[in-house]
């Protein structure tokens, strides 16, 4: 009876300690899944053209040549980068194990073939990033055919020649525009898309996007995160709130934007997180508007004096987002020299407002847009009495639109590339910019997110992306 007893006591301790050894094990397994929360819309998750938001789910499923960071870039999918002393000739060594998440493997030709195709298809405003390589944009035009086109491979090297010497050509090619791409994608739905990024799509439906951990990539072993499940909600109050109820790890840029009536709510927060980066708003005139009055370089920088964009960044963002240029909060000696020299101009040029309010447009839906436009229209009101109406509706011609550009690297002089290219413009300097002042510089926008103390390795870059493959819950 004793040895029975024994024996008893000998196997309800070894079950008890596999139960125990297991516990840990499933433990790990439920922490390494991240949740969070996007808008509910149409996904296409297409590198060639994306939306804002679809930007965060391409940058987990995709990825491109380097990533990148604070100070430069992190090297991804390439060994080395090198380029001539002109800064015209760059040449990306890729890595020798990059597959596809259906096992095809990646090669210098893989991305040469992509660029080529995304210069013939895309339709994105992004495009402009490659007319930078030689002969891109005349191939985009259909002026010349690929061969003329400033890319070559080399065994696994891919060889890019600029129009320009661009010394951070590194940085521009970490933007999804760069991404390579499977030309097969375009008629798979978002589970099959054959993808290069740490994750792949596993499932979706209207209401939940779940991203699984993509077993061919290259550095499969380092992604701590087995499942991402992303909540659909097309509420921002809706999905911000999932937050506090702990039903998410993660709210914000750039998954979903922080509501603007909840901004007071999460300054109280101890999980409140602030990242610089390199999206600028400012406010354009549209080429298509009728009124040449507001074309004159004197006007534009008169309604620039009287802006205010440090008020924008502490007030109305509510995170110290700072000017894009230096622009105190506008004395009233200022505002009263600015209302004299616009009449004497407008006397001058024997010019009359329009007996119908302009059109100060913002997106429909979007009360940070709306803010911060009238935020700039009220000073326009104020001082020099242009009949203004702010609105979201497109029924009647656009003078002033507010918009807001994800620059996408760390030299915010790269954002005069995308000033020439969109405004037709010949900026190249921060005293050219402030001179001719073809778009009204508003602020550099700083991203408020909020995240659980679990979520360790969270980072957000310049580009206000975030990585989840460095992500470890804890």
């Amino acid at each position: 009876m004793k040895i029975f007893k024994l024996l008893l006591i000998s196997i309800l301790s070894f079950l008890l300690f596999a139960c125990g050894e297991e516990k840990p094990e499933e433990a790990e397994k439920v922490e390494q899944i991240f949740y969070t929360v996007m808008p509910r819309q149409e996904y296409k998750l297409n590198p060639q053209s994306y939306s804002e938001n679809e930007r965060a789910l391409l940058t987990q499923i995709f990825e491109g040549l380097t990533e990148l960071k604070t100070d430069g870039v992190r090297l991804i999918s390439v060994l080395n980068i090198e380029h001539s002393d002109d800064y015209k000739e760059w040449t990306f060594t890729l890595r020798d194990d990059l597959k596809w998440s259906d096992g095809e493997k990646i090669t210098a030709d893989t991305y040469l073939d992509s660029w080529l195709d995304t210069l013939e298809n895309s339709k994105s405003d992004e495009i402009y990033r490659m007319f930078v390589v030689k002969g891109a944009k005349d191939f985009y035009n259909k002026k010349i055919n690929k061969n003329s086109v400033g890319l070559k491979v080399q065994d696994n090297k891919l060889i890019v020649s600029l129009n320009t010497p661009i010394k951070n050509f590194d940085e521009w090619v970490s933007n999804p525009i760069f991404y390579p791409i499977r030309k097969e994608n375009i008629n798979l739905s978002l589970d099959k898309k054959i993808v290069n990024g740490a994750f792949k799509v596993s499932s979706f439906n209207d209401d939940e996007i779940i991203l699984e951990r993509n077993e061919n990539y290259w550095d499969n072993i380092n992604t701590k995160l087995k499942e991402i499940k992303i909540s659909l909600v097309e509420d921002g109050i809706m999905a911000y709130e999932m937050f506090p109820r702990n039903e998410i790890d993660y709210f914000g840029e750039p998954f979903y934007s922080m509501p603007f009536d909840r901004l007071n709510q999460v300054n109280t927060l101890p999980e409140k997180l602030v990242f610089p980066t390199s999206r600028y708003w400012y406010i354009s005139i549209p080429n298509e508007n009728k009124e040449k009055f507001f074309d004159k370089v004197e006007i534009r920088k008169l309604m620039y004096a009287v802006s205010d964009p440090e008020f924008m960044g502490n007030v109305i963002l509510e995170n110290d987002s700072p000017a894009i240029f230096a622009h105190p909060h506008p004395s009233s000696d200022t505002l009263n020299k600015a209302k004299e020299d616009f009449e004497k101009i407008k006397e001058k040029s024997n010019f009359n407002f329009s007996e119908t309010p302009y059109i100060a447009y913002y997106e429909n839906n979007n009360l940070l847009e709306k803010k911060l436009l009238l935020s700039t229209v009220k000073e326009w009101i104020g001082q020099f009495k242009i009949p203004v109406r702010v609105t979201s509706n497109t029924d009647t011609s656009i003078t002033f639109k507010i918009e807001r550009y994800l620059l996408g690297t760390n030299n915010m002089n790269d954002l005069y590339y995308y000033i020439n290219y969109k405004y037709g413009s010949n900026i190249k300097s921060d005293e050219e910019f402030l001179d001719k002042l073809p778009v009204i510089p508003l602020l550099q926008e700083y991203d408020t997110v909020l995240s659980h103390s679990n979520v360790r390795g969270l980072n957000l870059t310049p580009s206000g992306d975030i990585y989840l493959k460095y992500i470890n819950m804890q």
